[in-house]
């Protein structure tokens, strides 16, 4: 096995970009997900879940600093003020974005108003390293996805779909990669542990790209997989991960 593809999406529910290597350490991938687009009222970090038209909106890196694309192509550093204004024309309510580096930690619970629920279960607090859900890392196997295909041939199983960090080739077809939670692995130089299956939601149905919106896909994984796709997994030493790096199942 090695690794095929490494992601990094630097606001989170953005499309990303693609890259050849990636610092990781215990806190994830360097520059991932750094970034989040906030509801201005409530401060809960709004996601692709509710907002499919985040996945409009492209974010890359650019000698350290994260560029956004916006629907109609304009590109604009993410601390512009007009990046807001635009992002809050777009999602139909006011937003401001976010960067991790300001200082927040993850709180699980929502506040009092109505808007809270459409977010995602987290405000503002000091020590958040990145806006992950649940877990820093994230990697699928092209196993997966091929079993996913054979299961639901008219739907097209993109790893764009479901975001992963790394994309790990594999020649074996089926849910590979659920075996390894509980074991450490190797990518390359860097030794992670994996800590779970990676739930999904209605987010793998949205459009993006070219990909179109396909309800198929959740619906298959649910009744085929208990909702889950590819795995969680945290670095337990930083190191430099590269495209090509072997990727070793620990005991």
């Amino acid at each position: 096995m090695n690794v095929l593809e490494l992601w990094r999406y630097p606001v989170k529910s953005m499309l990303g970009e693609q890259l050849a290597q990636a610092e990781v350490g215990p806190a994830g991938l360097e520059g991932d997900r750094q970034w989040a687009v906030v509801d201005a009222g409530s401060g809960v970090s709004l996601s692709a879940k509710r907002y499919a038209a985040l996945l409009s909106c492209r974010a890359w890196t650019d000698d350290a600093r994260v560029m956004i694309a916006l629907p109609d192509g304009t590109e604009l550093p993410a601390d512009a003020a007009e990046v807001a204004q635009r992002l809050s024309a777009l999602l139909h309510r006011r937003v401001t974005i976010q960067s991790a580096g300001a200082g927040h930690r993850v709180r699980h619970e929502f506040p009092a108003d109505s808007t809270a629920g459409e977010g995602e279960p987290f405000l503002w607090e000091p020590g958040l390293a990145a806006f992950v859900d649940s877990s820093p890392l994230h990697l699928i196997t092209t196993g997966t996805l091929r079993e996913l295909s054979r299961l639901q041939p008219d739907s097209n199983f993109s790893h764009a779909r479901f975001r992963p960090n790394f994309l790990v080739e594999t020649d074996e077809t089926g849910f590979v990669e659920h075996n390894w939670v509980g074991h450490d692995l190797s990518l390359g130089p860097v030794k992670c542990r994996v800590s779970d299956h990676k739930a999904r939601c209605v987010m793998t149905t949205h459009a993006q790209g070219d990909l179109p919106q396909d309800r198929d896909v959740i619906k298959t994984i649910v009744k085929f997989n208990r909702a889950n796709t590819g795995i969680e997994l945290a670095a337990l030493e930083p190191g430099t991960v590269r495209v090509g790096d072997a990727v070793k199942l620990r005991a």
